[in-house]
C-alpha cells in the first residue's frame, strides 16, 4: 500500500467557528513533498471571494501515513512555511455556508466511486447570485482553483479510512478531475 502526505490548512476568523481544518493528502511515494508554495497559490486564486477575517495558514512540515490503516509513517518538511492567504472581502458572510469542490478519481471501494470535497467556507456574499446559486465570475475562480490543484505534483490523493477502527482495508487513489455544484453548500462539520 501506498503511503500518503498529510497537509492540515488551518482556517481562522470571525466566521469560522470551532477547530476548522482542510485535510489534503499527495502521493507519499515522491521526492520531494508537497509544495506549500503551490499549493497557497491555489488557495490564493479564492482571495477575493473570502471574507476579510478568514485566513488560511499553511503548514512547512506534516506527516506521512500507511493508507491501508492510517498509521504514521514518516515526516515531512517542505523547508519553509508559505504566508497565509487572507481573505480580502469586505461584503458580509455567513458562518457555515460557501462552496464545494467535489474530486473524482478512477478507482472503486465497494460498489461506489471513490471521491473526496474541499469545503471553501465562508464565502462573502458577493460570491452569491441573487438566487442563492454562485455567481459566474466565482465559479470561474473555483474553476481555477481546481486547476491549480490538478497540476500540483505529487498527485493529489484522495484517501478511503478504515472501514473499521484498526482495520487495515483503507486505500487511496490519484484525483483525476473535479467538479463544482453550481449552489451554497452547507457546511455542519470540517471532518474531511
Amino acid at each position: 500500500m501506498p503511503d500518503l502526505h498529510r497537509v492540515e490548512l488551518n482556517w481562522s476568523g470571525v466566521n469560522v467557528v470551532g477547530l476548522a481544518k482542510t485535510i489534503l493528502h499527495f502521493d507519499g511515494s515522491t521526492v520531494p513533498p508537497p509544495d506549500m508554495t503551490a499549493i497557497r497559490a491555489a488557495f490564493a486564486t479564492l482571495q477575493s471571494a473570502l471574507p476579510v477575517s478568514t485566513v488560511v495558514t499553511f503548514p512547512g512540515d506534516g506527516v506521512t501515513i500507511n493508507d491501508a490503516d492510517g498509521t504514521l509513517s514518516g515526516t515531512w518538511s517542505f523547508g519553509s512555511t508559505p504566508a497565509p492567504v487572507s481573505g480580502s472581502s469586505t461584503d458580509t458572510s455567513a458562518a457555515g455556508v460557501g462552496a464545494c469542490v467535489t474530486w473524482s478519481t478512477g478507482a472503486i471501494v465497494g460498489t461506489r466511486r471513490l471521491r473526496g470535497r474541499t469545503f471553501i467556507v465562508p464565502l462573502s456574499t458577493f460570491a452569491y447570485d441573487q438566487n442563492g446559486t454562485i455567481t459566474p465570475a466565482q465559479l470561474t475562480a473555483l474553476g481555477n482553483f481546481r486547476a491549480a490543484m490538478l497540476a500540483l505534483s505529487p498527485d493529489l490523493m484522495i484517501w478511503h479510512r478504515p472501514t473499521t477502527p484498526g482495520g487495515t482495508d483503507g486505500s487511496s487513489a490519484a484525483v483525476n478531475g473535479s467538479s463544482v455544484r453550481d449552489r451554497v453548500a452547507y457546511l455542519g462539520s470540517r471532518r474531511s
